[in-house]
């Protein structure tokens, strides 16, 4: 299932093309229709751009699905953008999840050859560092300059608009039909796989399952709350089904993201963590949930505050959805908090790697345990701003951008 091949495989297949898919670049800059944003808070914009070709260690894609993560509406908006790295932002080719075909691979390339299909990791990883070594390529050091201009291999430019100079979200650039991406970058996947499918495993489904499999460690008679029921929510709410919970409550604002969270597993539902309450202390004889999950589009102090509140003895608050940039205020029951030994944690790509969690993943959704189906709505990438009204609006669980012919 993991498509893993052998150095020999590689060295064949580098070498032997198949039919019509020789370089498409032919050694020069590729043109591609992409979505950029020019400054903070303007519209995404689709027009052409200048794609350079493969260098040492690169390999140009055709992406065919892009997710729409609310990460790039915060760079967008530039509600994650600080001032003082706003200069070096925009410029911004945007998208961080998709799924595609490699097009043309660069010298140095060993695990990838024209014709693949592959699953980009904004999570890059090095296989190299002592996160890698130890099983943590979420945060591979490799990611470190997720935020800065030019390519994971030395740091060149590669991606040009309007005579000037482009930054591309995660070292990525999914918003595009084509985009040129490190090899550690991408892990290939079987070739039967729905690409529109795949491409959610790319960022939100791994994040939301493994904040409740892997970081909120859900097991079997477990209550859950899953607080905020888009893509990553509904994910979460997924993996502490499969994980055996006995009870999941979603809660969302946004009826139709209520009534998709039940579709996905959840037992119970509710608009606001205080509504909830009375259900969590009913099902916990009045100890609180073994798990609480936060995943709404943007994170506060006070969203936190309730979140532990409804976190049980022993228990476990796992943070998965962004803040604003910079310091936020937290209130907090210190006391409770140590004296029922809670925990608060962090969750990068649900503390998944991707190289292990994709092929899982994928694994899962040929068995009809993970539906990653009924959580896309598509729209072609001159929609990009209706695929994102929607999603702001709560009108899909995970808006889904189509380009080109392998869609």
């Amino acid at each position: 299932m993991d498509g893993g091949c052998t150095a020999e495989d590689d060295h064949d297949r580098n070498n032997a093309a198949g039919p019509g898919m020789g370089p498409l670049s032919g050694g020069g800059s590729v043109k591609s229709l992409a979505a950029v944003v020019w400054a903070r808070d303007e519209p995404w914009s689709v027009e052409e751009i200048d794609v350079d070709p493969p260098g040492e260690g690169e390999v140009l894609v055709e992406w065919a699905a892009a997710g729409l993560c609310h990460s790039d509406e915060n760079m967008r908006s530039g509600a994650r953008v600080v001032p003082e790295i706003e200069p070096m932002i925009y410029p911004l080719v945007g998208g961080h999840e998709g799924a595609g075909v490699v097009a043309e691979v660069g010298p140095g390339v060993t695990g990838l050859a024209v014709g693949d299909h592959v699953v980009a990791n904004f999570a890059p990883v090095c296989g190299k560092c002592r996160y890698c070594a130890t099983g943590r390529g979420f945060i591979c050091n490799g990611n470190s300059g997720f935020m800065q201009p030019g390519q994971i291999v030395g740091g060149v430019i590669k991606h040009r608009a309007r005579g000037k100079d482009l930054n591309v979200m995660g070292k990525l650039g999914t918003f595009a039909e084509r985009t040129t991406v490190a090899e550690v970058s991408l892990t290939r996947i079987d070739s039967d796989i729905p690409l529109q499918a795949a491409c959610l495993v790319s960022c939100g489904v791994p994040t939301g399952w493994g904040s409740a499999v892997e970081r909120g460690g859900t097991r079997p008679g477990d209550v859950v709350v899953v607080v905020g029921t888009g893509g990553l929510g509904c994910s979460a709410v997924q993996g502490a089904r499969v994980a055996g919970a006995e009870h999941i409550i979603g809660i969302d604002p946004i009826a139709y993201r209520r009534e998709m969270a039940q579709k996905f597993g959840a037992t119970a539902i509710a608009a606001s963590m205080a509504e909830a309450r009375d259900t969590v202390m009913h099902l916990t004889d009045g100890q609180g949930a073994d798990v609480v999950i936060l995943t709404p589009s943007i994170v506060t102090g006070e969203i936190i505050h309730e979140g532990l509140d409804l976190t049980g003895k022993g228990a476990t608050c796992v943070v998965t959805g962004m803040g604003t940039a910079g310091v936020s205020p937290v209130p907090m029951d210190i006391g409770q908090f140590a004296l029922f030994n809670k925990e608060l944690r962090g969750c990068l790509f649900g503390s998944l790697d991707p190289r292990r969690a994709t092929p899982r993943l994928l694994g899962l959704y040929r068995q009809g345990l993970l539906d990653l189906d009924a959580m896309i709505t598509t729209y072609p990438l001159e929609r990009i701003a209706d695929g994102l009204a929607d999603s702001n609006a709560g009108r899909n669980v995970r808006g889904v951008l189509t380009m080109g012919r392998v869609a």
